[in-house]
């Protein structure tokens, strides 16, 4: 098996060497053998014909290429383009291929400029430049890695699309509009432009395969050996697809094609439908002895196959495609589609817990969920989020729904968590979480881990405008570690609650609106949840297996005073106090 630094050496250095003694090698044919036999005599023909024929305008343009060009500004494009790139694919492959792209054809630049000495054309320059050092074109290969990049990432990115296409031409066009305007302002040779779009052409090529193939240099050859043909077994994956979320054939192409580059089977692709959301699909490719499944879809997709994969020890790997993709985003999760798959290929796996619900009826399903379920205001939220503007702007169409549910009265509840004491409260909404953040990065649940067999539960409770902001700060910018110690006298209707078990009852007054997973399972006056530990395994990058906290192993033991803190009926007001976080240790509570 390859090293790390041997992998380096194989698929990045050695062919950026190669190419520049190629690159050289033809530089010094150029000056040598080849100086005074045509073509290469009568490049400076072109150029004087070029200097004939300037004028104000084209002299402006070339500038303006020349400029955009420079190293200045590919410095500064290249930084923003990067950042662009990380916050759209959420990956770190798409910045570091851009980078190391236009680093590593600055580096070929450099090594053949000490290699070749030629003279620029023997014309009137525009730019102020010394008279030699004229091959290669700096300038050209500086714009053919940094657009070419682009152009790269979008062909990744976006396939199949007209807009994407007009998008490439354009950036391909960049490079070859500066290495014009460099024969035009007599700062270079054809000959300089045609080596310069060589040499950046294949740093392309070999960035490319280095950083964004599925069997790049980091991480990809350790996943290849372990999952790929060993003892004769060709594994093979099941493709579960909402065909609502992936519709695009290109986009099952270049899955097909990450499957083979990997060495895996061609995989079986299945389709959700309204009657089989996920969980059949699941079940028939178990059925056909699959070593992975694949889900492309939204949180509930992700939810049916997790349920019909529990305790089997199949792994489960997601291509986060949905509005909230709270598992993949809690897990750490690539959203970029290339990053997922190559993560199903390539990464190890983690078993985490699921939260299974108690059917309502006698004879009732066991339903799973993966991230959390709640009662109250997140369920009406969910429920009544636009269809068209979810797909339009993703999660945020959230916060309309919810705008529409801030006055909703607040819920009688009781809750038990084991077999401890009923806790009765009034509130907004209860969720059991699996995990803690949800979109935007808000830390409802900042305790929760996805393995450590437990459940976190939080009440939201908040009354009146104080209450409210005192709610939001508490969500938005406080750490559960940061949670104050609340008076035993100041814990009874605090905007913020939490709560640990392993099972949890949520029982309302009236019926009341219920989610999993942000989606609506319809209204019920019960939401009753048992962790199962370790149910489910998860194909997640590599590094990402966490240790079970030893902390949360049992839950915290408790005083019998705190046990006695159960609400009677009082008025729907909030109480005093001064921070509006309680954290009531009862025998269940997060330490």
């Amino acid at each position: 098996m390859l090293t790390e630094a041997g992998r380096f050496l194989r698929r990045i250095a050695l062919p950026l060497v190669a190419t520049a003694l190629v690159v050289v090698g033809l530089g010094l044919l150029v000056t040598r053998a080849l100086d005074g036999v045509w073509p290469v005599s009568r490049e400076d023909d072109l150029v004087r014909t070029l200097e004939d024929h300037r004028s104000d305008l084209w002299d402006a343009v070339s500038r303006v290429l020349s400029v955009a060009s420079s190293a200045p500004a590919v410095i500064g494009v290249t930084l923003v383009a990067a950042a662009i790139a990380y916050a759209v694919y959420r990956s770190w492959r798409a910045p570091l291929f851009l980078l190391g792209t236009v680093l590593a054809q600055t580096a070929v630049y450099g090594l053949t400029v000490a290699f070749v000495d030629r003279d620029r054309p023997d014309v009137e320059r525009l730019d102020d430049v010394p008279g030699d050092g004229s091959y290669f074109s700096g300038h050209t290969g500086a714009a053919l890695a940094l657009y070419g990049g682009i152009a790269v990432l979008l062909s990744h990115r976006l396939q199949g699309r007209v807009g994407v296409w007009v998008w490439r031409v354009l950036c391909l066009l960049v490079p070859l509009a500066v290495g014009l305007s460099r024969v035009y302002r007599g700062d270079s040779h054809l000959s300089d432009v045609v080596a310069a779009f060589a040499s950046a052409a294949a740093v392309l090529v070999i960035m490319n395969a280095a950083v964004l193939s599925p069997r790049s240099v980091w991480g990809g050859a350790g996943g290849h050996l372990r999952h790929n043909g060993e003892n004769g077994h060709v594994p093979r994956a099941a493709l579960v697809v909402n065909p609502i979320k992936l519709d695009s054939a290109d986009d099952r192409v270049r899955i097909d094609r990450i499957m083979a580059e990997a060495g895996w089977a061609p995989p079986l692709w299945l389709e959700t439908t309204i009657e089989d959301p996920g969980g059949g699909a699941t079940r028939a490719a178990l059925a056909e002895g699959v070593d992975l499944v694949v889900v492309a879809g939204g949180d509930g997709t992700v939810r049916e196959c997790a349920g019909a994969l529990a305790g089997t020890g199949v792994p489960l790997a997601v291509v986060p495609s949905g509005t909230g993709n709270l598992l993949a985003r809690n897990l750490g999760l690539p959203i970029d589609l290339t990053d997922a798959v190559h993560v199903a290929v390539h990464g190890q796996d983690r078993p985490i817990d699921l939260g299974g619900i108690e059917p309502d009826e006698p004879d009732g399903e066991r339903r799973y969920f993966t991230a959390m379920a709640g009662i109250g205001l997140d369920a009406a939220m969910v429920a009544d989020a636009p269809d068209a503007l979810k797909k339009k702007v993703g999660w945020p169409a959230y916060a309309v729904s919810a705008g529409r549910h801030l006055r909703d009265a607040r819920m009688r509840v009781t809750l038990r968590i084991d077999d401890g004491e009923p806790i009765k409260r009034r509130a907004r909404m209860v969720l059991v979480g699996n995990v803690g953040a949800l979109q935007a990065g808000m830390q409802l649940l900042p305790g929760a881990e996805p393995d450590d067999g437990l459940l976190d539960v939080v009440v939201f409770a908040p009354y009146g405008m104080t209450g409210w902001a005192h709610a939001t700060v508490r969500v938005i910018g406080r750490r559960r570690r940061d949670v104050p110690e609340v008076p035993l006298r100041q814990r009874r209707w605090r905007p913020i609650e939490h709560f640990t078990g392993r099972s949890v009852e949520v029982t309302t007054a009236r019926p009341e609106p219920r989610e999993l997973d942000g989606d609506p399972i319809g209204a019920g006056t019960r939401l009753a949840v048992r962790v199962r530990p370790g149910a489910l395994v998860v194909r997640v990058p590599e590094g990402r297996v966490a240790v079970r906290p030893e902390a949360r192993a049992e839950p915290f033991p408790v005083a019998e005073d705190v046990v006695e803190i159960v609400a009677s009926d009082r008025p729907d007001r909030p109480e005093g106090g001064a921070d509006g976080v309680s954290d009531a240790r009862h025998d269940h509570q997060k330490t």
